[in-house]
């Protein structure tokens, strides 16, 4: 790319030389203004010198010269050409053109009077900027302003070529319906330009003639244009989605080449031949309103591609959608296909990249033109990036195609109905606005990566029906302080908590099945979670490898109680290694082995109970756990300990207690026995906390601070009378 416009600045310097030595001739000069006629009509032009023009210029709607009246129609190319002392310079109406480099190299040029277009929005009339003109990015002073919004006049009909080239600071242009041609290179490189719609009346657009547009992010081409001209869009990389209209029947080469951001692409029914390179990045969709595969229809592959037949053999992932594709219909900013119009269904397959998708509503039907058909599914890429997206409410039966709603930044809320069955692949990853998630319980299915990077999301509540928690699924979750794993999952990925740096509280239900933790490689699961409190109320299974991070908990240092309920059977070695912060530790009836290392450095672990069951105590399994004040022990017989299992325990400072009729046994038990204070347990332990009774002043709040009218099952957080508050797991 930098080649081609290296050539074409020689190229625009040579004709430059050529015209700086043309002798340009002229028919009479009236007033100081020099004008050739042509039958009734006059052209502003110049003298066979430069510089011609000084100080403020004001021209004429007409001339008479030999007692003949001339309507002033147009300036000529090059017509104030290098003029450095013009300051300003009045057009009247009648001017319907402004030929190429008309006021190149005016340097001095600060102010533009166009009587018919006084109004136009953002534009100061004390400086160059309502020039219409070829190198506007020329007519710099101190003292002007770029063009931010542009309205063309109505007596304007073409847009020349290099028209407004380099115009960076120019944000929005109209055209009117006057206009019938966007010529060649008319605003490449407008760099600020955000939306450009283009009226019915133009019927081509020129080569290049938005090239270099890296801010445009959408662009609305009507039914009458019938070319699109080589590099028309290229390099345009913030352009989300273009439609191609049915009256447009060729698309030059290298047209839309580098536009990266391109998501959605519709071919119209008319489109005959697509050039080379037209398209060279893949947009993640690709409507094809064919019949007939256009010539050069392989330069153009989406990640899935939605046809009317099987002649599409060239392209791949294609998703035929016979014969009803060409009955594509949109309903408030979502484009859905017919699948059977006997059995009125459909199915959502794109939606509009502007204002109007802002807020989407997709439920069990839509209607259109008085007909209501019930909606199948939402397919992959629907909405992909689409950044006006703010609020999502999906009440169909069906599912939620694979980066349905992908990097759609924008989106706040996604409300998802009772009857959705399957969330896809990615399918609201890096949606970073999305505040939070309620899966239903109809969901069984969740594709990996499904929320990833929701970096604003602040609560997940997960229905019952999903089986497994794929791989990445919450990754770069960085705001989510809590989650809560239904009973039914039996299956957490490997990275699905990686980057959730605000995750303190994990709640594993009560359940029967066993639960499966993967890892983050070689690092824990939660090893990027700084942990407070952790709720295990059913058995856990993961590797204990080394590679594998040897426990989801292993040296969380943040990690401040542990609750364990009767479910578990055993406590891994190393599982909760290095966790010095934990003070608090519970363990039910179930757990009948402590692995080797188990709690070794919890250095600040203050009080531990555990259940009648076990049996064995690792070695180190409390080693470097000084800090000890009270050990529980609900096994009638001393657990076997090994190697130094108990040994750093502060025997002065930790007080054991140990079943009624069991006293005996622990003062005379290998390890036990060194503890200088061992008592009888008076009340038992229990595995978990149980449910407070707080006085009637109390107020009841979720974790992400709503107030609640009673305790609900997970981490409470109660605030009592006198202004104090706690965290208080509720059990069931």
């Amino acid at each position: 790319m930098e080649k081609r416009k290296h050539i074409l600045s020689m190229l625009l310097f040579v004709v430059s030389c050529l015209f700086s030595t043309y002798a340009f001739a002229y028919d009479a000069e009236i007033n100081g203004i020099y004008y050739n006629f042509n039958g009734d009509e006059a052209e502003v032009t110049d003298n066979t010198s430069y510089n011609s023009y000084t100080g403020d210029v004001v021209i004429p709607e007409s001339v008479v010269y030999n007692a003949k009246t001339y309507s002033v129609t147009s300036i000529g190319e090059k017509a104030f050409y290098y003029c450095k002392g013009l300051t300003s310079i009045t057009i009247p109406n009648s001017v319907t053109s402004i030929g190429g480099w008309a006021f190149e190299e005016c340097w001095g040029l600060k102010k533009v009077i166009v009587p018919d277009i006084a109004a136009w929005c953002g534009i100061k009339f004390a400086d160059y900027s309502a020039n219409p003109l070829y190198y506007a990015k020329h007519l710099y002073s101190e003292e002007t302003t770029e063009i931010t919004n542009l309205i063309i006049p109505n007596s304007v009909t073409s847009i020349g070529g290099w028209a407004f080239l380099g115009c960076t600071g120019l944000t929005s242009v109209t055209i009117p319906n006057s206009v019938t041609s966007i010529g060649n290179y008319a605003f490449p490189e407008c760099s600020g330009l955000t939306s450009v719609t283009i009226p019915n009346s133009v019927t081509s657009i020129g080569d290049g003639a938005f090239s270099l547009c890296s801010g445009l992010t959408s662009v609305t081409i009507p039914n009458s244009v019938t070319s699109i001209g080589s590099y028309a869009f290229e390099e345009c990389t913030g352009l989300t989605s273009v439609t191609i209209p049915n009256s447009v029947t060729s698309i030059g080469n290298y047209a839309f080449r580098d536009c990266y951001g391109l998501t959605s692409v519709t071919i119209g029914s008319g489109v005959l031949s697509i050039g080379t390179n037209a398209f060279t990045s893949s947009p993640k969709k690709v409507i094809w309103l064919t019949n007939t595969p256009p010539d050069g229809y392989a330069n153009l592959q989406g990640s899935i591609n939605y046809v009317a037949n099987n002649l599409y053999t060239s392209l791949k992932n294609v998703t035929v959608y016979y014969p009803y594709l060409s009955s594509l219909f949109e309903v408030e900013g979502v484009k859905y296909v017919p699948v059977s119009p006997s059995e009125r269904t459909c199915d959502a397959i794109d939606c509009a990249y502007n204002k109007s998708a802002e807020q989407i509503d997709i439920g069990k039907t839509v209607t259109n033109r008085g007909i209501t058909l019930t909606v199948r599914k939402i397919n992959p890429y629907t909405c992909y990036g689409n950044t006006f997206l703010k609020d999502t409410k999906l009440h169909f039966k069906g599912i939620i195609g694979q980066q349905a709603f992908y990097g759609c930044s924008a989106m706040q809320t996604a409300e998802l109905g009772q009857e959705i069955t399957s969330i896809g692949m990615e399918a609201f990853s890096a949606c970073t606005k999305l505040k939070g998630i309620e899966i239903p319980d109809a969901v069984e299915f969740l594709g990996s990566y499904c929320f990833e990077n929701c970096s604003s999301m602040t609560f997940v509540k997960m229905g019952n029906g999903v089986k497994t928690i794929p791989i990445y699924s919450f990754r770069g979750c960085s705001s989510l302080p809590t989650i809560q794993i239904p009973q039914n999952v039996t299956n957490i990925g490997d990275y699905v908590f990686d980057g959730c740096t605000s995750l303190e509280t994990v709640l594993m239900d009560d359940g029967e099945t066993e639960l499966t933790l993967g890892s983050n490689g070689s690092s824990p699961l939660f090893a990027s979670c700084p942990l407070d409190s952790v709720y295990i109320g059913r058995n856990i299974n993961y590797s204990i490898a080394s590679d594998k991070g040897y426990s989801p908990f292993y040296r969380n240092t943040k990690l401040r109680s542990v609750s364990i309920t009767d479910k578990e059977t055993e406590i891994s070695p190393n599982e909760f290694y290095g966790c010095t912060a934990l003070k608090n530790v519970r363990i039910g009836d179930g757990v009948t082995t402590f692995g080797n290392w188990a709690f070794s450095g919890c250095s600040n672990l203050d009080f531990f109970a555990f259940g009648s069951s076990v049996e064995t105590i690792g070695k180190e399994a409390f080693s470097d756990c000084s800090a000890l004040t009270k050990l529980i022990s609900r096994a009638a017989i001393p657990p076997v300990c090994g190697t130094q299992a108990l040994d750093d325990i502060n025997k002065w400072e930790c007080t054991l207690l140990v079943p009624d009729g069991s006293l005996i046994l622990y003062q005379t038990a290998d390890q036990w026995k060194e503890f200088f204070f061992t008592e009888i347990d008076p009340d038992g332990i229990k595995g978990v906390e149980a449910e407070p009774s707080p006085t009637s002043e109390a107020e009841y709040f979720d974790l992400q601070g709503r107030r609640i009218d009673k305790a609900q099952k997970g981490i409470n957080i109660i605030r009592n009378a006198d202004g104090t508050t706690k965290k208080v797991l509720i059990k069931c």
